[in-house]
Formats: C-alpha cells, sequence, structure tokens
C-alpha cells in the first residue's frame, strides 16, 4: 500500500532533485521515493551508507565494500561475524552490521551475488576494454609457475615464470611487468 504525502522544498533541494531524475531517466517520484528508502535504511541500520556504481544506488559499509560483497564472502564462513572479520581484518561488528542488513534485505543482496556470478571474462571485458586476464597455474613446490596472459586481441601468449611459493599478489605483481 502507498500513501500520497506532499512536500514543500527549498528550491535548491527541488532543483537538485529534478535533475537527479532527469540524469537517472526516472520520474521524480521514483527518485524521491528511493531516496526516503535509503535515509530510512540508514538510519536503521548501523554502518550502512549507499553510493552508487554504474548508475544503481547499493548498500555499503561505511568507507569499505558493497554489503553484497561482504555477504559472499560470509558465505564462505557459515555467515560467522568472527571468521568473516578475520578474513578482512576488521572488527567484528563492522561485519555484523552487514550481516544484520543482509537479514532484512536477503533478496536483494542475493540478486546482487547471483548477478556477479555471471561476470565472465567477456563480460568484464566489454567493461573494462584494457583489461588482461593473467591465469596462474601452481605446480608442487620448487617447480616453476607459467603465467598466461589473454591480451587484447584475445591471444595467449607466456607473460612471465617465478617460482613457486612466492606470493600470489608477487605472481600478478611479476606477471603484469612483464606484460609492460
Amino acid at each position: 500500500m502507498s500513501h500520497t504525502v506532499t512536500l514543500r522544498l527549498p528550491d535548491g533541494v527541488a532543483d537538485w532533485l529534478k535533475a537527479s531524475a532527469k540524469r537517472a531517466g526516472r520520474s521524480l517520484n521514483d527518485v524521491g521515493v528511493s531516496l526516503l528508502e535509503e535515509a530510512q535504511r540508514i538510519s536503521e541500520f548501523a554502518e550502512i551508507e549507499f553510493r552508487t556504481f554504474g548508475g544503481e544506488r547499493l548498500a555499503c559499509l561505511k568507507g569499505l565494500l558493497q554489503v553484497w560483497q561482504v555477504i559472499e564472502v560470509a558465505q564462505q564462513y557459515g555467515l560467522d561475524a568472527e571468521k568473516t572479520a578475520q578474513h578482512f581484518g576488521w572488527s567484528v561488528w563492522k561485519v555484523q552490521a552487514a550481516l544484520n542488513y543482509y537479514e532484512a534485505f536477503s533478496e536483494e543482496i542475493d540478486a546482487a551475488i547471483a548477478e556477479n556470478k555471471t561476470m565472465g571474462y567477456e563480460k568484464l571485458k566489454r567493461l573494462f576494454p584494457h583489461m588482461t586476464l593473467t591465469e596462474v597455474t601452481l605446480p608442487p613446490a620448487g617447480e616453476k609457475i607459467e603465467t598466461k596472459t589473454k591480451a587484447s586481441a584475445g591471444e595467449d601468449s607466456t607473460q612471465a615464470e617465478v617460482k613457486a611459493g612466492v606470493s600470489k599478489k608477487r605472481i600478478l605483481a611479476d606477471a603484469a611487468k612483464a606484460g609492460q
């Protein structure tokens, strides 16, 4: 059920709201309702804020990740706040804030997780044309690691070799240097 409510807005706020609706290609009513719903969620859930990604407003932990990203990791830990917090190196209460939001809006968060899982290399390549895919094969310890990079034209080329046991971050950094 919905109710009609009339608001008197200062000129500057009304102009901003009209410009926001026009920019988003949405009605003034849709944008106003969305902003009020966000304000309600922010007031009811500690540590939640909304930011725009790809023209869409998404729930985020303040200054950190989108809530769906936190929940996707938390699901790997059985939605355990302590283990998830340890994974990120955060306080448990930050993860608990995301879990609380998820409890109330699980359909919304599950839909974002499902959408993310459909993102393969080809979809990402359309969004980020200069992106390259680096594949790392991890052999037994002590053997060499070979990396292959899928370049813009789609061809594979060996970019770097490093010894096993080097951190993943270092492997990717070395592969990136070799591709320059």
